[in-house]
């Protein structure tokens, strides 16, 4: 499995847990109970060294929530923002702080809804195991 996969399955784990918000890979289709998680856009960069690939993966989060649920999502994002770091089967996940970015969005985007939209932007450095 490639780094940027095992960091997907393991963020989508740590995001349900830490969290406790559903999550899902892409937005839901049928109507689900706000607030809740889509783990969005990835990045990779790997470097080939002498003995060894390491790599960095962005990856963007968003949480969505009905427009009372302000405090829950900016809560949520802080939570994902202070991730420091993950471990899968195969490789380790550090954060790096300085690279991640939020937003918090008022969202109009559904007719006569006002929704909460967290955008989380993690980015980190993987290694091998």
């Amino acid at each position: 499995m490639t780094a940027n996969l095992e960091l997907f399955n393991s963020l989508f784990e740590f995001a349900k847990k830490a969290i406790g918000y559903d999550t899902y890979d892409s937005l839901p289709t049928k109507q689900v109970p706000y607030p809740f998680i889509v783990l969005g856009n990835m990045e990779d960069s790997q470097v080939n060294l002498k003995t060894d690939v390491v790599g960095r993966t962005a990856i963007t989060v968003h949480i969505w929530g009905s427009e009372e649920m302000r405090g829950e999502v900016t809560n949520a994002v802080g939570k994902l923002l202070l991730t420091k770091e993950i471990e899968s089967a195969n490789y380790r996940f550090q954060t790096r702080y300085n690279k991640n970015t939020s937003q918090i969005i008022n969202d109009t985007s559904v007719a006569n809804t006002k929704l909460i939209h967290g955008i989380a932007t993690l980015v980190f450095d993987w290694f091998k195991k």
